[in-house]
């Protein structure tokens, strides 16, 4: 029978384990931040209102998301470091580029492509829109986003866990990776939606209070994500991680 932890007590130990670890924590998720908004900065090219150009942006757009799931594997890492008490560092956030890269940007790539795909009705009807200025066509804008945002949610819920069994499991394709995680969020979708949720009061509050605490709100989520992990392979039959 599995006892998995509540997402109280999920929290709970990811303030236990970040105690006197704040500093690290935040400055990778700054310095990873920097490096998302740079890479993002020097290659989008200026679109003038041209087609071309549009597409040429999101072509770009897509290529830059998919490579930085490499900093995505070297975040998964530092946190499940910190997670199994072993030590931390900022540079922990570039082991992605150094270690199964290309299974990170496989993983990466299965997220970037579905977003793609799934908004791409909204953005179409919303140049319509804007084009036409029907009513009709509003509602179908609303719909079609509200429909891609389900589908992003669900695809995220089910492959959330692929990061971090990259750092348990070296050895496994991209492909068995996905395939792990799916299996082992059977039941556990909720859970871990429930879990990202409650933090949402929290950045509210952070951005009442001008930004700044939701540094720290970021990490506390981040870290108890991980510690979702933790609790879940803890609990895994045998058949969910081998099969």
């Amino acid at each position: 029978m599995n006892t998995y932890k509540t997402t109280t007590q999920l929290k709970g130990i990811a303030k236990e384990k970040s105690l006197g670890r704040y500093g690290t924590l935040i400055g990778a998720n700054l310095l990873i931040l920097a490096i998302q908004i740079l890479a993002m900065t020097i290659t989008t090219v200026s679109s003038g209102g041209s087609i071309i150009l549009i597409i040429i942006n999101s072509l770009i757009s897509i290529i830059v998301s998919i490579l930085l799931g490499l900093l995505v594997s070297g975040k998964a890492y530092l946190y499940m470091n910190l997670l199994y008490s072993q030590n931390v560092a900022t540079s922990d956030v570039f082991y992605g580029l150094r270690q199964n890269s290309q299974k990170a940007v496989i993983i990466q790539a299965v997220f970037v492509l579905v977003d793609f795909v799934v908004s791409l009705p909204s953005q179409i009807l919303l140049i319509m829109y804007m084009r036409s200025q029907t009513p009709d066509l509003m509602a179908l804008v609303l719909v079609s986003w509200a429909i891609g945002l389900f589908i992003d949610i669900f695809v995220y819920l089910v492959y959330s866990q692929a990061f971090f069994l990259l750092h348990d499991f070296p050895d496994r394709s991209a492909k068995e990776l996905l395939a792990t995680s799916r299996r082992l969020m059977r039941g556990n979708k909720f859970r871990l939606f429930y879990l990202n949720v409650s933090f949402i009061p929290l950045y509210i509050l952070g951005a009442v209070a001008l930004f700044v605490p939701i540094l720290w709100v970021s990490v506390y989520r981040y870290a108890t994500t991980c510690a979702f992990y933790q609790d879940l392979i803890s609990n895994a039959g045998d058949t969910q991680i081998v099969e």
